[in-house]
């Protein structure tokens, strides 16, 4: 690979990036707009914040009309109908044009995300391995604790993990997503009351199944290390999500609200170096929600279906220029002008199979990417691109092509 196709695959790729960026920043707005009048519980915030971290690193999704992703391709200027604007036919400009200095600069760009990428991921992993390792060491609680743990595991439909006694320095909190093990710090022994509380907390991580979300927002934070926005939702899902732990193990009924928010006053004085059961910068909030006189009430299946449809427009993708189009797109095409578009525009080659099919040649042609007129004698060489025009439903279509014409370039139909 020269330093020409390296750089243009590093732009590629900044490409890709910045439209994630971009589809994942107006999801968060909304986001805060849907979540600030506070009366979301915690587990539906908590959900809200995933999908918008989900969005940072799902850069493909099914297609569906008026998810995120394809209101913002069609707002990016896609071709209107009729204008049958030609692609550049001419030599490969932009290729002959093309310096090592533009190349390099995308590289360097690329290795610079690419590192802060690498360190993220790496501090996290060893991190989490020192915190699994730990636990796995660790002295098993005894028995007296692990009946209390048992109980409260069968009361709310959980399958018991192991009960481990951690370093009195470090907080509750769980660690793995297939086989947990609950740490719990040995003054919480001392506090049968205090014990019952945080094993609930952390029995609902485990109902929940944060240590899967938890991935999502690990990959988020390293694809995106350099991006606030993503740092900012991040922060909020780590609030809803404490919060929604503390919500469920106050409804189990076990312990009492007064007692539940001295726990989380305890456990802010101890390090939490996987679950944070007490975070300091979210102690005020959570406290408030747990001395409220009651909890909100659960959401009805009206709401469940605003999630689903929450998750259809963040997680969507955006439909072809073909299927955004009220009627169909008339476009150019010939052998010799999908060779010079390979060369001018190789981004136009979307499956990466080193040639550009007939769908790819009109998708990069309707959305307006570099398009220069061509002139008159080139575009009345250059086959009209119209096949089974006619069976568009409430549309006035062009002649279709003839069916020999459609099996002439059937090669290069995908």
């Amino acid at each position: 690979m020269t330093v020409l196709e390296a750089g243009l695959a590093a732009k590629s790729i900044a490409g890709m990036l910045a439209m994630l960026a971009l589809q994942g920043t107006v999801l968060a707005l909304l986001a805060m707009l849907l979540v600030r009048g506070g009366k979301l519980r915690p587990a539906w915030q908590a959900a809200v914040w995933l999908v918008v971290l989900a969005k940072f690193v799902l850069p493909w999704g099914p297609a569906l009309p008026f998810s995120l992703a394809d209101v913002i391709a069609s707002l990016r200027g896609v071709t209107p109908t009729g204008t049958g604007l030609a692609m550049v036919a001419g030599p490969s400009s932009a290729a002959t044009s093309a310096s090592i200095a533009p190349a390099i600069g995308w590289l360097v760009l690329a290795a610079a995300w690419f590192t802060g990428s690498v360190i993220v991921m790496t501090r996290a992993i060893v991190a989490g391995q020192r915190t699994a390792r730990a636990a796995r060491a660790a002295t098993p609680a005894p028995a007296d604790a692990h009946l209390v743990l048992g109980e409260l595991a069968a009361r709310v439909r959980v399958r018991a993990p192991r009960l481990v006694v951690g370093d009195p320095a470090v907080g509750p909190h769980v660690v793995g997503a297939l086989r947990p093990i609950i740490v719990v710090p040995p003054a919480l022994l001392e506090d049968p009351v205090l014990l019952r509380a945080a094993l609930l907390h952390e029995l609902a991580h485990v109902r929940r199944r944060d240590a899967l979300g938890r991935l999502v927002q690990l990959a988020a934070t390293a694809v995106f290390w350099f991006w606030p926005i993503v740092r900012f939702a991040s922060r909020r899902l780590e609030l809803a999500r404490e919060s929604a732990c503390d919500a469920w193990a106050l409804e189990a009924g076990e312990v009492s609200r007064p007692a539940y928010a001295r726990l989380l006053v305890q456990m802010t004085q101890l390090r939490a170096p996987a679950t944070p059961l007490a975070a300091p910068h979210a102690l005020g909030a959570r406290v408030d929600y747990v001395l409220e006189p009651t909890i909100r009430p659960r959401l009805g299946i009206g709401h469940r279906l605003a999630l689903v449809a929450w998750i259809a427009v963040a997680l969507g993708g955006a439909r072809t220029v073909a299927a955004r189009a009220p009627s169909p797109i008339v476009c150019t095409y010939s052998p010799e002008l999908a060779e010079a578009l390979a060369a001018a525009h190789p981004e136009a080659d979307l499956d990466g199979d080193g040639r550009i099919s007939r769908d790819e040649a009109c998708d990069f042609q309707a959305e307006g990417r570099k398009l220069a007129p061509v002139s008159t004698a080139e575009s009345q060489t250059l086959e009209p691109l119209c096949c089974n025009c006619d069976a568009a439903e409430g549309t006035s279509a062009p002649a279709p092509l003839s069916e020999a014409s459609c099996q002439r370039d059937e090669g290069v139909v995908r």
